[in-house]
């Protein structure tokens, strides 16, 4: 089972009953994506028999506080539709809602967790996303479905690197490495750049391969193919 970041297409608005809720489409269904992914119609069932509501977050910045919490979460012909709060005492929280409300931020995108199976691929290599086994979280975005928009948040991203924690969060959130690949890859690249380090994974016992694989991909992003 894999974890993966979809922005699909998808829209936000801010309620005119009150102040901090916000309410949209986490994903359309039927839509392709610029990462060729597709979300079916059965793709929420195991999901809303679960009763478990996803956390929110602002461009899907997990490890830190969650900005707000989401109360409803229904499917209908269009797609998976989300109703929730903003956190109004958190500085990010009132910052958000008011970018909502201003429209300056208008967008939703899923974390969620797969199995292998949970996905198939036509003959026009669109993967069609049939079964999530759990929604992680909905994060409010500043950019949900535009290919050019990723690849310029993947480059901020990239900028605003300090250290080797931040790159280990970097590959797991902009790259769809797991937790092993990215600390293998910080690993390694930790031995490289600084000789001196010693406490650090054998290299024989890092198996980097799917980590490369997955690099790959995040390159062939980067450069828009």
């Amino acid at each position: 089972m894999k974890d993966y970041i979809i922005n699909c297409k998808s829209e936000l608005k801010a309620s005119d009953d009150a102040a901090g809720v916000i309410e949209g489409y986490a994903s359309v269904f039927g839509g392709i994506d610029s990462y060729n992914d597709t979300i079916e119609k059965t793709a929420y069932d195991n999901v809303l028999k679960s009763n478990i509501l996803p956390r929110m977050f602002f461009n899907h910045s997990h490890w830190e506080l969650p900005i707000g919490k989401w109360d409803e979460m229904s499917v209908d012909e269009t797609g998976l539709y989300m109703k929730g709060k903003l956190n109004l005492n958190l500085d990010e929280g009132r910052d958000v809602y008011e970018a909502v409300k201003f429209g300056s931020v208008d967008g939703l995108s899923i974390g969620f967790r797969m199995d292998e199976d949970g996905a198939s691929f036509d003959d026009d290599g669109v993967r069609h996303i049939h079964n999530v086994k759990e929604l992680l979280e909905v994060s409010i975005v500043t950019f949900p479905a535009d290919k050019s928009a990723r690849i310029s948040d993947v480059k901020s991203a990239l900028e605003a690197l300090d250290n080797v924690k931040e790159f280990e969060r970097f590959l797991r959130d902009a790259g769809g490495f797991s937790r092993s690949e990215a600390l293998a890859l910080c690993a390694k690249a930790r031995k490289i750049f600084n000789p001196q380090v010693s406490e650090l994974p054998k290299e024989e016992d890092i198996n980097l391969d799917p980590a490369v694989a997955a690099m790959r991909k995040l390159n062939s992003v980067l450069r828009g193919n």
